[in-house]
């Protein structure tokens, strides 16, 4: 007698490119620990002005038996255009049984989407603080979808997820909250990726940096973009340069902005710095790189989470942050200074301060992750409990 096969979950992801970013590398660490139950493919919105564009991730996602379909963004085709397109992917590809949302303020029209053809149980995930700088008259536009969508979002979703109380906070209605509807999802991380680093690697990688072994490297991992901040972290190497600290800087991440990479560039020509800083580009082994640091830095503008603090944590550095970033991205294992103002000197200052605060303990860092629920493991047993309730 043949046995009959049980019909797998399957998920919709609605994402951006597949690129690097926190939110996909969250993203794609849930999708190599899921039950095997369980499928994901990927509906990814593209800029009809870029084209479809692969991402960093597309092979993997393919490999693993992914399917990925392409949809142009709401504001090229707007948002009637934008269901309709919907409805014809979803007829093309096969009816989830569930729609998760990546796209924050985007997630209304989604939604309605994916009600308007069906679809039982709709996430909508918010993975950022959304909130507008500069004047109400220059962000009028984005204010007035940014309540459109939440409207749809109340009205359409069913489940209502958060990296933290301050994405959740900015993206679904107080009532909503209230009621106790909402859930964190923790952006949880491999941190046996983190623990078993071999030194033969760190060795390998560090001779590029051509350093002694007194000199501390102060490492960033993002892409370089205004909101990274990373022309301020300049400032701050301009300054301990001029105390003479023994330094380099080394980055991790693509350029996205390159204008403002012009910028840095500049300033780092400006204050003599080239030989001190080393940009790395895009890495898939950003474990074995943080390896090499002795700590990190982030003065970042506008962090619901802030993945990377979490991981390098879990690669037990100090981390040195803004205070834009949440308190819970503290491990509790006595890693992380914030700092609330952006001034050169404090900042210097604190790096000096805890430099050498690196942290060897990998079962005390791995019980710290493992009790806050940020190890992607036991984070993705909830998730797959939270994708099979039934609302």
């Amino acid at each position: 007698m043949n046995k009959v096969k049980s019909h797998k979950l399957k998920i919709l992801h609605v994402t951006g490119t597949m690129n690097r970013g926190g939110a996909e590398v969250m993203l794609m660490d849930i999708y190599r620990h899921i039950s095997d139950e369980i499928h994901f493919d990927f509906l990814v919105n593209f800029k009809l002005k870029s084209g479809i564009v692969k991402g960093d991730f597309d092979d993997e996602i393919l490999k693993k038996g992914g399917h990925i379909s392409y949809i142009p963004t709401q504001w090229d085709i707007g948002p009637f255009k934008y269901v309709k397109v919907f409805n014809k992917i979803i007829n093309e590809i096969g009816k989830p049984d569930v729609i998760h949302i990546h796209l924050n303020s985007r997630a209304g029209i989604i939604a309605l989407a994916a009600k308007l053809v069906g679809i039982k149980k709709i996430i909508a995930h918010s993975h950022g603080d959304l909130v507008f700088k500069g004047s109400v008259i220059k962000n009028l536009l984005g204010i007035v979808e940014l309540k459109i969508q939440k409207l749809l979002i109340a009205l359409f979703a069913t489940d209502f997820w958060g990296c933290s109380p301050l994405a959740i906070k900015s993206l679904f209605y107080k009532s909503i909250i209230n009621k106790g509807k909402t859930v964190i999802i923790n952006n949880a991380t491999n941190v046996d990726e983190y623990l078993q680093i071999l030194e033969e690697d760190t060795l390998k990688l560090k001779k590029l940096y051509n350093v002694n072994e007194s000199t501390i490297v102060i490492g960033a991992v993002g892409r370089l973009v205004r909101r990274k901040n990373v022309g301020f972290i300049i400032e701050i190497l301009n300054v301990l340069n001029k105390r003479n600290f023994d330094f380099i800087f080394v980055n991790v991440g693509k350029i996205e902005d390159e204008i403002y990479m012009n910028e840095i560039t500049k300033k780092i020509n400006e204050y003599n710095l080239k030989g001190k800083i080393l940009n790395l580009g895009l890495r898939s082994d950003v474990p074995i790189v943080m390896a090499t640091f002795n700590m990190f830095i982030s003065p970042a503008h506008n962090e619901a989470f802030g993945m990377v603090a979490a991981e390098a944590q879990a690669a037990g550095l100090p981390c040195v942050l803004s205070t834009e970033f949440p308190k819970i991205i503290d491990m509790n294992l006595n890693l992380v200074s914030f700092v609330n103002n952006f001034e050169a000197k404090i900042w210097a200052d604190k790096i000096m301060e805890v430099k050498s605060n690196k942290c060897f303990d990998k079962e005390l860092i791995k019980n710290k992750f493992l009790d806050l629920g940020f190890d992607i493991k036991e984070s993705v047993k909830n998730i797959e409990t939270l994708y099979m309730f039934k609302n």
